[in-house]
């Protein structure tokens, strides 16, 4: 899944938790964005730099339910971190990493992570390895248009489409009050 609707579907759920539940009240939309792209920015670098020629893989360390877990339990452990905690947990979720047990399950199934399909020239770079996904697996498609259709609603939602609302949103992170 790609970075924007890793945080599209984190917002609205968040947006919905704060309005229907009263949940998060303090949270920083910014802080969120980054907590629920949160393994990517981690494995992805890891994977440019050395692990990809490797494994074959840039879904990595932080992509373990060890790494999940682990992130869970120190934002619970701060209290006020838990909704960061739960949008790292969401990366899980919506990269449906159970379908990738050698990686998600690391290293309790051995000490390889799950390897992208195809061995070959486009998959020397990451960039062209999802561009190999996208190009293979439609079901991907209505994963992204659903993000988009997400962040559509939530900017809808919030009137972000006004450039003040916008600029308060990006400068403090928090929704403007209607």
């Amino acid at each position: 899944m790609l970075p924007t609707a890793h945080v599209a579907y984190t917002w609205l759920a968040l947006s919905l938790a704060q309005e229907r539940r009263g949940l998060f009240p303090d949270a920083d939309y910014r802080l969120v964005a980054l907590a629920a792209m949160g393994p990517d920015l981690v494995d992805k670098p890891l994977a440019w730099i050395y692990f990809y020629r490797r494994y074959r893989s840039a879904v990595l360390f932080a992509h373990t339910l060890l790494a999940f877990l682990a992130v869970f339990w120190l934002a619970t452990s701060r209290g006020r971190s838990r909704v960061y905690g739960l949008a790292w947990l969401g990366h899980a979720l919506l990269d449906r990493l159970w379908f990738f047990p050698q990686t998600f399950l690391w290293p309790f199934r051995g000490w390889h992570f799950h390897r992208w399909g195809k061995r070959g020239s486009e998959q020397e770079r990451i960039g062209l390895a999802y561009w190999y996904a996208f190009t293979r697996r439609p079901e991907l498609w209505g994963w992204e248009l659903g993000g988009f259709l997400a962040l559509a609603w939530f900017v809808r939602r919030h009137g972000l489409y006004r450039w003040r609302r916008l600029w308060r949103f990006l400068r403090t992170g928090r929704i403007p009050p209607t």
